[in-house]
């Protein structure tokens, strides 16, 4: 089980709590108990010589030699689910006289031949038989439900080892202020994705050359969002890990997510803390990408977010998002309340088409600069109450 949890890639690790990560080791290790089927029992018969050299009852002249007579073996089927290799083992409470059968597949054969003319105990002798190994199948299940009881704590604590060390390692990459890659991204040398090709032009005479900004390509722009939309997989599956978690625990699980995209060695982009900006991307020394999250306190709470955006933006191009944990009752209500709100702020341009019903788009003007537009994308995420 820890070499199990030590192979959890780092993306699925981050992407999923202790909880998920411990259930699904638990179910990979945990022994299904035996279950045999007698209510679905049928049985079989055919004709067999039946040896009988060592039948005190009978007069054999050479019992040393197999001595056979006509005679017919009747078997009972009976279905069986569970770990069936536990029929191969002695459980902790056995007697010595272990019972015999035969497994095949799904089904356990017990039968026995007798010679003709049957005797009118046979049956009694099956079933007795029968007896036998579900007492032993009962008490191998003792065994069974007593190894998975120990199960659950080693798997958690498995799942919690792999899932610290993963942050860990993202914790120590974070640590190194370096940029940091896609791991897709491709091993020979390429222009880094978050600069965009500018075509080279000589300034006009008397004119100051400008240093080229550092830009957020769209479609890795897009990506970041998609990235961020995971998350509402992650909350669905583990509700109760974000009922009572506050904005700042909420933004680290999103770092997360973003960070389980990349690794080191330097193409471009870096998610980290810096002040109160909840999370950036960072291109030679500023922003290319920045989003803000928020708990959904009304429409006033959203204008005061656009205005922080606005404060930390300052070069044309740049990307920005807003995410909004919504904790309230009607999430319609919530969602109607967006567009009006940021067309209503002084700096709103114009509102694009764009995803589904709680994604919008939006162009806003830079706060000192009315020249410069920015992309603000707005995306709401229902949290457990």
């Amino acid at each position: 089980m820890e070499r199990a949890a030590q192979d959890i890639p780092p993306d699925h690790a981050l992407a999923s709590s202790v909880e998920d990560l411990a259930a699904e080791l638990l179910e990979k290790f945990r022994i299904e108990p035996l279950v045999i089927d007698d209510a679905a029992i049928t049985m079989s018969y055919q004709d067999e010589r039946v040896d009988v050299s060592h039948d005190p009852m009978r007069f054999i002249t050479d019992p040393s030699r197999p001595f056979y007579v006509p005679g017919t073996r009747i078997t009972y089927h009976l279905p069986v689910s569970g770990e069936t290799d536990l029929f191969k083992f002695q459980p902790s409470t056995f007697t010595l006289s272990a019972p015999i059968g035969e497994v095949a597949g799904s089904e356990l054969r017990i039968s026995t031949a007798v010679p003709t003319p049957v005797p009118a105990d046979i049956k009694k002798e099956l079933d007795s038989m029968l007896a036998s190994i579900k007492q032993c199948a009962e008490r191998a299940n003792a065994d069974v439900a007593a190894f998975n009881a120990t199960l659950e704590g080693l798997a958690r604590a498995a799942a919690e080892r792999r899932r610290d060390k993963v942050i860990a390692d993202h914790d120590l990459a974070a640590s190194f202020g370096i940029p940091v890659r896609r791991k897709d991204a491709p091993t020979t040398y390429a222009a880094p994705p978050v600069r965009r090709s500018v075509p080279h032009a000589n300034p006009s005479v008397g004119a100051t050359a400008r240093p080229l900004e550092p830009v957020l390509p769209a479609e890795e722009y897009e990506h970041i969002l998609s990235v961020a939309r995971l998350m509402v997989a992650v909350i669905e599956r583990s509700p109760r890990s974000f009922t009572r978690m506050h904005e700042e625990g909420l933004r680290d699980h999103f770092l997360v997510q973003l960070n389980s995209q990349y690794e080191g060695d330097a193409t471009g982009e870096t998610f980290n803390f810096e002040g109160k900006t909840d999370i950036l991307i960072r291109r030679e020394g500023r922003n290319t990408f920045i989003a803000e999250c928020k708990f959904w306190g009304g429409a006033k709470v959203l204008t005061k977010t656009i205005d922080q955006l606005l404060g930390y933006a300052s070069w044309r191009d740049t990307k920005t998002a807003i995410f909004v944990f919504n904790r309230t009752k009607d999430l319609s209500k919530v969602l109607a309340q967006i567009s009006p709100t940021v067309a209503a702020h002084p700096n709103f341009v114009r509102e694009a088409s764009y995803g589904g019903e709680t994604d919008f788009r939006f162009v806003i003007r830079h706060r000192d600069d009315p020249e410069r537009e920015l992309t603000l994308t707005v995306l709401v995420f229902e949290v457990p109450a």
